[in-house]
């Protein structure tokens, strides 16, 4: 059964639900680190995801946006809340994800990884956030843009613009790449 099919069903049947949880709740707990850092908050945000899901499934609607996605706005949303409560929160990428180029191969490697990471916490949130998606996530353009309600061009230049930030950020703290 693919997932619009699951998404009917789960509106009458709650198996259908647990069919659901079981294909997005692993990218939802990465979303979640990648928020967070830290594994009991991360699993606290994602039960706390899918206990709003529950409550809010019935007025759901597929907008052509990813079940998933709805579901990482709702974490997302979560995560903020915490930190305007005073929660810790650090939005970095997951360094156990992979992701390409020399960013995924910096944060490989230990040494390097606490710079990159100090550096992405100095970024825009969008800009983080576009990173984690992009990189972190291995989404596509489309996906992302999906994702913020922003245009695919728009991604493609804000995360020209938020590698590029970055990179000054770690040239500013000295940090040299290794080719």
């Amino acid at each position: 059964m693919d997932q619009r099919e699951l998404i009917r069903a789960a509106r009458i049947d709650s198996d259908a639900f647990g069919q659901l949880y079981d294909q997005t709740a692993p990218s939802v707990y990465r979303f979640a680190y990648s928020l967070v850092r830290d594994h009991h908050r991360a699993e606290d945000l994602v039960s706390e995801t899918y206990r709003r899901a529950i409550d809010r499934f019935p007025a759901y609607e597929d907008n052509g946006r990813p079940f998933h996605a709805w579901l990482f706005t709702i974490t997302r949303n979560l995560a903020i809340d915490g930190a305007r409560r005073g929660q810790r929160e650090s939005p970095l990428l997951d360094h156990d994800t992979p992701d390409d180029g020399w960013l995924g191969e910096a944060l490989a490697r230990d040494e390097d990884s606490a710079q990159v990471r100090g550096a992405l916490g100095r970024l825009s949130e969008i800009h983080r956030e576009v990173l984690i998606l992009r990189f972190g996530h291995e989404w596509s353009c489309r996906q992302v843009a999906q994702q913020l309600g922003k245009s695919e061009p728009a991604i493609k230049q804000m995360s020209f613009r938020a590698l590029t930030r970055l990179r000054e950020l770690l040239e500013e703290d000295g940090y040299v790449r290794n080719p």
